[in-house]
């Protein structure tokens, strides 16, 4: 199963759990999964009417995944490494 990495401030919404394993084909299916074993973390990846937020970035395997490419497109294979990387503000 690929395994999803989450940041350090999401982890209120994984009871601690920093590295998750989910039945995924592609990175929306991981993305789904995620927030359907965990909840209160959807608002955080999703907007109100579904759609996946736009600005947060994502690396699978070492790869970060191109802005425009669609979720659905980035196929994931048995041992995938994902991680998210939320916007960084301040200044």
């Amino acid at each position: 199963m690929p395994q999803l990495i989450v940041p350090g401030s999401w982890r209120n919404a994984t009871s601690g759990q920093a590295r998750l394993e989910l039945q995924a084909a592609n990175l929306r299916e991981l993305l789904e999964a995620f927030v359907h074993s965990h909840p209160t973390a959807g608002y955080r990846l999703f907007s109100p009417t579904g759609g996946l937020l736009d600005y947060h970035i994502f690396v699978v395997d070492g790869e970060q995944v191109p802005r425009m490419t669609p979720p659905e497109e980035v196929g994931l294979e048995h041992g995938s490494r994902v991680e998210i990387i939320p916007p960084l503000v301040g200044g």
